[in-house]
């Protein structure tokens, strides 16, 4: 059975430009009923602390008023629960945390959003899209190394780019394709919503809450408009030499095949974001010399969690290579050993166990790529120190010998440091 989803999507890739006028009868209890299955219960919970289990246990008669509500235009979204994340540089990161009822209505929003504009996102645009992730932004970026003209590269930053998109730019640029009136507020009020703080709830015309389920594609609307077709529609046709933009998010990455053309990019891309109200991190942004035809080159930048170097390959041939970046590796063992401190005597090591062993999973699988092996191994090997030397404080006698942990490792093994995925482009493999 084709859904009224799956129609909005057909028609929005036969016809790039058509406005899409009546979309607020698929918040309906059978779709809010399948999104509701498809979010996560165990995410945290917003500021009314009502989690997924205990929304469904009347699940049929709160979504009946929960539509009731969208018909009448009631629905009001509360204010999201904020939660700092501290970063490597001592800032920290915020995280909103909507209420699950809202995040169901978050849910609808995003496919409606997404059936509509991904048909227009440009190729080379890979974070939170169906069908693509991360590793497949960093094989685009090995193949442009690789195998274009590339000698220069724009590492660009957005600066707090989240927090500082404003309301009226994304309501104006939906409404472009949008012309359902009764869908734009909503989309409004989930953006206008708030933020809880002790001292009160505040409001902003300002961002849009990472943590949101509408979040992303928000985001992708936004920067799609901003620079992704402003750079491959505008840009292009001026320069000469060959140029590529590969974007994860707000993570982007410009390359180059002349210096004086990545200066020109570099000189009117502030401007850009401004008039959006969007504003470059001159700290993080910078031009890069990175070429594969210079002898002996050592520079290197970090994109996507990685640091990317020249190297040599087993027969001496020059190839781009990967590793973790510092700060990431720094990060995820920092983390790990305060999860294990915290939790050391709240569980029982089976539990324990269980947990690192996922989390350890998890680290693996995405960093686990070609050439990082000694990454994944140094990670490995701390994550074991961490483990034996905070189970050794649960108590006043040691709960393990070195030789004792090493056995117990053996009869119940973590996840072992290995290559899950290839990052060789075609012409890294000749």
């Amino acid at each position: 059975m084709v859904t009224g989803i799956e129609l909005i999507n057909t028609r929005a890739r036969s016809n790039h430009t058509e406005k899409f006028s009546a979309l607020m009868h698929h918040f309906s209890e059978d779709n809010l009923k399948e999104c509701f299955e498809s979010l996560d219960g165990k995410k945290a919970l917003g500021i009314d602390r009502i989690s997924k289990e205990e929304y469904g246990q009347n699940l049929e008669e709160n979504l009946r008023t929960l539509v009731n509500s969208l018909k009448e235009m009631s629905y009001k979204p509360k204010p999201v629960r904020r939660v700092e994340i501290l970063k490597e540089d001592g800032t920290t990161r915020p995280l909103g945390i909507s209420c699950f009822e809202d995040k169901i209505i978050q849910e609808m929003t995003r496919r409606i959003l997404e059936a509509i504009y991904e048909p227009v996102f440009i190729e080379t645009s890979y974070g939170f899209r169906p069908g693509r992730n991360c590793h497949d932004a960093l094989r685009k970026l090995d193949s442009e190394l690789m195998s274009k003209p590339v000698n220069w590269i724009v590492d660009m930053d957005i600066s707090r780019f989240f927090d500082t998109m404003p309301h009226d730019e994304i309501l104006t640029l939906l409404s472009e394709r949008i012309s359902d009136s009764k869908f734009l507020r909503i989309v409004s009020r989930q953006l206008k919503s708030g933020i809880n703080y002790p001292s009160g709830v505040e409001y902003s015309e300002l961002g849009t809450q990472q943590g949101s389920v509408v979040s992303p594609i928000l985001a992708n609307i936004y920067l799609d408009k901003v620079l992704d077709k402003w750079f491959c529609e505008e840009l292009k046709v001026f320069f000469n030499g060959y140029c590529e933009l590969i974007r994860y998010a707000d993570d982007a990455v410009a390359v180059f095949e002349t210096e004086e053309e990545a200066a020109k990019f570099m000189k009117v891309l502030p401007l850009r974001l401004a008039k959006y109200g969007l504003e470059l991190n001159k700290n993080k942004t910078k031009i890069i010399r990175f070429s594969r035809k210079d002898k002996d080159n050592q520079t290197s930048f970090d994109f996507l969690g990685f640091t990317h170097y020249w190297g040599k390959s087993k027969s001496g041939k020059v190839r781009l290579k990967r590793k973790t970046s510092k700060k990431r590796l720094r990060r995820a063992i920092v983390n790990m050993s305060q999860w294990i401190k915290q939790n050391r005597n709240k569980f029982p090591l089976r539990e324990i166990w269980k947990t690192i062993s996922s989390k350890m999973r998890g680290h693996i699988n995405y960093f686990g790529i070609s050439d990082n092996f000694p990454s994944l191994k140094k990670f490995d090997n701390e994550v074991k120190n961490q483990l034996f030397i905070w189970l050794n404080k649960r108590s006043q006698r040691k709960s393990f010998t070195w030789e004792n942990f090493k056995i117990y490792t053996v009869k119940f093994p973590l996840p072992k440091p290995k290559i899950r995925i290839s990052m060789f482009s075609l012409y890294a493999k000749n």
